[in-house]
């Protein structure tokens, strides 16, 4: 028995918590391990008063081992076990996923895989759930709301567009977004739509984002504007600005192009300006044009 023990615990009581542990040496060494730390610092900070007792000083650490205990029931790993419990002491739950992952990654990144499959499954998550969260955890890092709540809305979100019968890529995009709790439902609803029908039409995933995030902001904007949501004429001019980016940025990266936004500017520019100009109605003259003049600007404002 360590010294700090025996001063402020006594050794009849400490023995007699210890005899509950049924002869597990692991919860025997955690509890000592954390009794005797927690008593350390509390003698250290001059914080244990003189009415305090062994029955008052054993509340916390008794608090601990029984989430520690919980915790590993249910199938966690002691790291992950370590840090849910002492983050229950605080009752601080909102990053608890990311925090406890990170403390168990830091040491075995597999171990702390399998934590994100134990902790799902006592969730009941399902396969959307699973992977929302695990995907969200390893490679997006700390979220506003609680990484279990945005999982289990983007499962269900998805589950309800399928039914509705949206594709695949369009539901879990737009189940994605959703999720975040933060963008517009307009805005997640023509950002899928673009997503999806840019990949469905062989375009690469950078395109798609690219396309689908310039699209959804330029509509979002007027779709949201009282008394001109049905506006046809805005709706189209959103729309075409939305072309004209990304028809310059597809250009701009396959050609390797340096000043790539400045590039876009001018071929957005030029696209807008002879499209409404109503001087070409050949789509391959029209195409011409405005890549002809989108260049000639482009080098022009280099020689500036």
């Amino acid at each position: 028995m360590k010294p700090i023990i025996e001063k402020y615990i006594g050794k009849k009581t400490f023995e007699e918590k210890v005899q509950k542990f049924s002869g597990n040496k692991e919860f025997e060494e955690v509890f000592t391990s954390f009794l005797a730390k927690f008593l350390t610092e509390l003698e250290g900070d001059n914080a244990i008063e003189k009415e305090d007792t062994p029955a008052s000083l054993h509340e916390v650490p008794n608090d601990f081992i029984g989430f520690y205990i919980e915790c590993r029931q249910y199938g966690f790993s002691k790291i992950w076990s370590t840090t849910r419990a002492k983050l229950k002491l605080m009752n601080d739950n909102h990053y608890a996923v990311f925090r406890c992952y990170e403390d168990v990654a830091a040491v075995n990144k597999e171990e702390a895989l399998k934590d994100l499959h134990v902790f799902c499954k006592l969730n009941n998550g399902d396969k959307r759930y699973t992977d929302f969260l695990i995907d969200n955890v390893i490679n997006n890092g700390y979220s506003e709301s609680p990484i279990e709540e945005r999982a289990a809305d983007f499962s269900k979100i998805y589950k309800k567009q399928i039914e509705c019968g949206k594709s695949e890529i369009y539901a879990n995009k737009y189940a994605e977004l959703m999720a975040e709790d933060y963008y517009h439902e307009i805005y997640c609803e023509d950002y899928a739509l673009i997503y999806d029908q840019s990949l469905s039409q062989g375009k690469s995933e950078e395109y798609a984002e690219q396309y689908a995030e310039k699209y959804a902001s330029e509509l979002v904007d007027v779709k949201r504007r009282a008394g001109i949501s049905d506006d046809e004429e805005m709706l189209d001019f959103a729309k075409d600005k939305a072309r004209a980016y990304i028809n310059g940025w597809e250009y701009a990266t396959d050609n390797e192009i340096k000043e790539r936004s400045q590039f876009i500017e001018c071929y957005s520019n030029s696209y807008l300006n002879t499209l409404y100009s109503d001087m070409f109605t050949n789509k391959k003259q029209f195409e011409e044009q405005v890549l002809k003049e989108a260049l000639e600007k482009y080098e022009k404002n280099r020689e500036v």
